[in-house]
C-alpha cells in the first residue's frame, strides 16, 4: 500500500509541501521527525515471526528508520550549553525521541493481542524490538529447521502423486510463512529425489530439461495413470490366459474321454 511521508521539524513548520519533501536531516538541515500512515503488514503472532521480522525491517530500511529498532543510532544528549554558557534543550534529542515514541507506538500496532501482553515494560523502538526478537527467534529458528528436515525428508511411498506434490506444496508455504523461501525449483528438486523407480524416466527428463512444479505435476500424474491401467491390464489378461489354459485343458480331456470309450467297446466285441 502507498504511504505517506510527513517530515515534522522541531519549529513545527506548517508548510505541509516544504515538509513532506525534505529530505536528510530535515527543513533547512534541522534534524526531522518521520511519520508514515500505516502499511498492511502481517500481526505478528506465534507462528510468524521471520516473516514479519523481514516485512517490517524492509519497511523500516525503506525510510532509513531501522537504526532506531536495530540500536545502532545513538541518542544526542539532553541538554546543550548555549553561547552564554546557558543550559538549552537539545533540539537533536528531542527529535531523536519523538521519532523513537512514534517507532514504537507503530511497532505495537503489528502485534497481536496476546503478544502486546508481553511487551508493557518496553519504553523504546529498541526494547520492543529486542524483547520480540529474545522472545521468538530461537523458537523460530527450531521451527524453521523442523520444517526443513520433514521437507527433505518426505517420501512419496505409498502416496499418490495428488498426495505427494500436495504434501511438498504445504510443507513449502509454511516455511515461506514462517520466512524461510521455499522457491519452485527448489520444491521441484524435493520432489525428484524422493520419487520410487517406476519415475525414473520423468526424473532422467527433468535431468536435462528444467521442469516447472505444473508440468512437473501433470507428467507425475499421467505416469501414474499409465501405470494403473497396467495394474488393471495385467490381471485381466491373466484371467483370459488362465480361462484360455482351463477351456484346452478341458478338450483335452473329453477328447480323451471319447477315445478311451472307443478303445472300451472295441475291445469289447472282439
Amino acid at each position: 500500500m502507498a504511504t505517506d511521508v510527513v517530515v515534522d521539524t522541531p519549529r513545527h513548520s506548517s508548510n505541509t509541501k516544504e515538509a513532506e519533501h525534505s529530505q536528510g536531516n530535515g527543513v533547512h538541515g534541522k534534524p526531522a521527525v518521520h511519520y508514515f500512515s500505516k502499511h498492511d503488514t502481517i500481526k505478528l503472532a506465534s507462528h510468524n515471526f521471520l516473516l514479519w521480522n523481514h516485512q517490517l525491517l524492509l519497511i523500516l530500511e525503506g525510510y532509513g528508520l531501522e537504526r532506531f529498532v536495530l540500536g545502532t543510532t545513538p541518542s544526542a544528549p539532553q541538554f546543550v550549553i548555549g553561547p552564554h554558557g546557558q543550559q538549552l534543550e537539545n533540539q537533536d534529542f528531542l527529535v531523536h525521541r519523538k521519532q523513537d515514541k512514534f517507532l514504537a507506538s507503530w511497532l505495537l500496532s503489528t502485534v497481536t493481542d496476546d503478544i502486546l501482553a508481553h511487551l508493557t515494560t518496553a519504553k523504546t523502538s529498541f526494547d520492543l524490538w529486542t524483547a520480540i526478537e529474545r522472545r521468538f527467534s530461537v523458537k523460530s529458528t527450531i521451527k524453521v529447521s523442523s520444517m526443513r528436515q520433514a521437507l527433505y525428508s518426505l517420501k512419496k511411498s505409498n502416496l499418490s502423486v495428488r498426495e505427494y506434490v500436495s504434501k511438498v506444496k504445504q510443507l513449502s508455504d509454511n516455511l515461506t510463512a514462517a520466512g524461510s523461501f521455499i522457491s519452485e525449483q527448489e520444491q521441484v528438486s524435493v520432489i525428484l529425489a524422493r520419487l520410487l523407480v517406476e519415475f525414473e524416466s520423468i526424473r532422467v527428463l527433468a535431468s536435462a530439461t528444467p521442469l516447472s512444479l505444473n508440468l512437473l505435476n501433470e507428467l507425475l500424474l499421467d505416469c501414474e495413470s499409465h501405470q494403473l491401467e497396467s495394474l488393471i491390464e495385467a490381471p485381466c489378461q491373466g484371467n483370459l490366459a488362465t480361462r484360455q489354459q482351463d477351456n484346452d485343458d478341458g478338450l483335452k480331456r473329453s477328447a480323451e474321454s471319447t477315445r478311451y470309450s472307443q478303445d472300451s467297446k472295441q475291445g469289447y466285441r472282439g
